[in-house]
């Protein structure tokens, strides 16, 4: 997951003020003086990049939505498009309606729920989120009231096991789910990423992204860049190999710096899969001449740990493992760190 939300309630519950201030500058500077184009873009990508995978809510108040839960019937088959399509797109949907659907071109499996705004986001994400990867909930299901307060993701991604997971728990339990939730089972049904037999689901094929419209363009290009790659790890078992192997092989101290990473933005790390997963979207999220600013400045929220490396000493195998995936990433299905896929005159 790759995060920027509000709590289920609309609370503040993050370092989004320390950071506003850079941010305000970076607009400031992009509509003031007339950069070239390239280094406006360059500016606010480093800024956002800095925090984007930060559990951070929006500082700006979300307005009341009135939002009817469609059943499944209605929910047209998914509209297949490119992510920079899906990324491009914005403002309120049509009809008050609480997500456009959306099926990754590159990959077809993977289906992308562009969501009107980040209350409708939580409304079927976070029970989900906290069951699946929350450092301290992760395998309990909390009700409403339990979550009012809690600070889901900002964007989310899940695959066949976890989905599978989840809704066998509150089926097993007769736990409430909300209408919001059983619309996402039974998308996950009908896309056959996880299948029916009997009262029990099974993993299928294929993976569910999320996105909020509540997003800039920036974030929602960094977002989907993120969320992306962990479709590609849910959908291809040789990738999710070469992560494996790439994570098992990285020296101790490299392991060490992302775990505490992970830790710090709350995540279970315990979960072996779950770090592996997060551990190759976050070396690939953002290009890779980005990248040593992007894991400098994660260095220095975590650099008081006890038995942390410094991110300068680990930086040389971050890149390196960077490149071993981008690579591979390259020659299979033409994709760059960043979420880039050129195009065939070159460039985004």
């Amino acid at each position: 997951m790759s995060h920027m939300n509000k709590s289920r309630d609309g609370a503040d519950l993050s370092l989004w003020a320390a950071y506003a201030p850079s941010l305000r500058l970076v607009t400031f500077i992009r509509f003031r003086y007339f950069l070239p184009e390239h280094m406006r873009h360059f500016l606010q990508l480093l800024m956002f990049s800095t925090f984007v995978a930060l559990t951070m809510p929006i500082g700006a108040e979300q307005p009341p939505r009135q939002v009817q839960v469609p059943s499944l019937t209605e929910i047209p088959e998914p509209t297949s498009a490119s992510l920079q399509s899906i990324e491009g797109e914005s403002g309120d949907l049509s009809q008050g309606s609480a997500f456009a659907i959306y099926r990754w071109d590159r990959f077809p499996h993977v289906i992308v729920l562009d969501m009107a705004d980040f209350t409708e986001q939580d409304c079927m994400f976070s029970r989900l989120a906290f069951f699946l990867e929350k450092r301290g909930y992760r395998g309990r299901l909390l009700t409403d009231t339990q979550l009012a307060g809690k600070h889901g993701w900002n964007a989310h991604d899940y695959g066949p096991d976890g989905l599978a997971s989840f809704f066998n728990a509150a089926a097993a339990t007769r736990f409430p789910l909300d209408p919001e939730e059983t619309l996402l089972r039974d998308i996950a049904l009908r896309e056959g990423i996880v299948t029916r037999r009997g009262d029990s689901l099974l993993p299928g094929s294929g993976a569910i992204l999320s996105i909020s419209r509540s997003s800039s363009k920036y974030e929602r290009i960094l977002l989907l860049a993120h969320e992306s790659y962990h479709g590609v790890y849910f959908c291809m078992a040789k990738y999710r190999e070469l992560c494996a192997k790439t994570w098992a092989t990285a020296p101790a101290s490299e392991r060490r710096f992302i775990r505490r990473l992970l830790e710090y933005l709350g995540y279970d790390d315990s979960d072996s899969s779950l770090v592996v997963n997060e551990f190759q979207a976050y070396l690939l999220q953002q290009p890779k001449s980005m990248a040593p600013a992007y894991f400098e400045r994660m260095g220095k929220l975590i650099a008081n740990a006890e038995g942390v490396p410094e991110a300068a000493e680990v930086m040389p195998h971050l890149l390196k493992d960077e490149a071993i995936l981008e690579t591979f990433l390259m020659s299979n299905y033409a994709i760059e760190a960043g979420g880039v896929v050129p195009s065939a005159e070159g460039g985004r």
